[in-house]
């Protein structure tokens, strides 16, 4: 395969804020590829308590300029917008500016995520449940809907971030495990009503990925368990039958494949990036 084998195509990537996180490790995957690239975050994000008590942290300010300057070293164009999924002006001003910087749009990766408010069903604020399905599902669809029209034109490739939890869960995760497992639903129907006119979707399910994120829940865990973290992170890679955590770079690497022409028969699939924790035994399942 042509190392440049996404020359000239732009790629817009949501959730890539985080130096540490996937979205950013496929932006510049991407870029090395070829692509010109617009990352996407929000200006700053809001813990609930919950999170704060573990320091986790959400927000463009982490680093999307850094992204953009790690991009143009590698020869391409890149441009960051700072937008938040759940506001509709926000997201039909990034796609407005996309096109205007770049004149078209052949990808869309939608990583931007979280979960806010993590309880047991009974104990879940309604605002909190309502707030993860606001970013999560739904702002997904809203970032698809208003690039859908450039995309179809291009005959691109959509895809959007579920998670592993969609199908194996964990206590507290109600919201956040519904809202991934009805991406892909979403991401199915995109692949059914589109694929017609070229366009291809998948969703990707990432398991234990090294990121900030997976820290803040090895932390929460760890206190919810009165468990020291480095037990908590033996008992997930016991569960894991690879028997490490996977990095971003593992489901940049994908991201990639997923846009080639190499994966040009392939849509509508939910790929689990897991280490094959998926087929395992969750953690929730040890005996502790």
């Amino acid at each position: 395969m042509n190392s440049n084998f996404l020359e000239d195509k732009v790629a817009l990537i949501t959730g890539a804020g985080s130096p540490n996180g996937m979205g950013q490790a496929i932006a510049l995957q991407l870029a090395e590829h070829g692509a010109n690239i617009v990352v996407s975050d929000i200006e700053k994000g809001t813990p609930d308590p919950f999170q704060k008590n573990y320091g986790y942290e959400f927000g463009a300010y982490k680093g999307l300029d850094l992204a953009v300057s790690k991009i143009e070293d590698l020869g391409r164009k890149a441009l960051a917008i700072r937008a938040d999924v759940r506001n509709s002006k926000d997201v039909k001003s990034l796609i407005k500016s996309t096109r205007k910087e770049f004149g078209r749009i052949d990808i869309l990766v939608n990583v931007a995520g979280g979960a806010w408010g993590t309880a047991l069903i009974k104990d879940y604020e309604e605002s909190e449940f309502i707030k993860t399905f606001d970013v999560n599902m739904f702002g997904t669809f809203r970032v698809c809907k208003y690039a859908l029209p450039y995309l179809i034109r291009k005959k691109g490739v959509i895809i959007n971030f579920s998670s592993g939890a969609a199908k194996r869960t964990n206590m507290f995760y109600s919201a956040y495990a519904a809202s991934k497992a009805a991406i892909i639903s979403f991401t199915e129907t995109l692949a059914i009503e589109y694929g017609p006119r070229g366009l291809r979707t998948f969703a990707l399910l990432p398991g234990m990925i090294e990121t900030d994120l997976s820290k803040f829940e090895i932390a929460a865990t760890s206190d919810i368990l009165n468990m020291p973290i480095e037990e908590v992170i033996r008992h997930y890679k016991e569960a894991t039958p690879l028997g490490i955590f996977g990095k971003p770079i593992d489901v940049a690497n994908l991201v990639t494949f997923l846009c080639s022409d190499n994966a040009s028969f392939l849509t509508g699939l939910s790929i689990p990036v897991t280490g094959g924790l998926d087929i395992a035994n969750p953690v929730s399942e040890i005996k502790l």
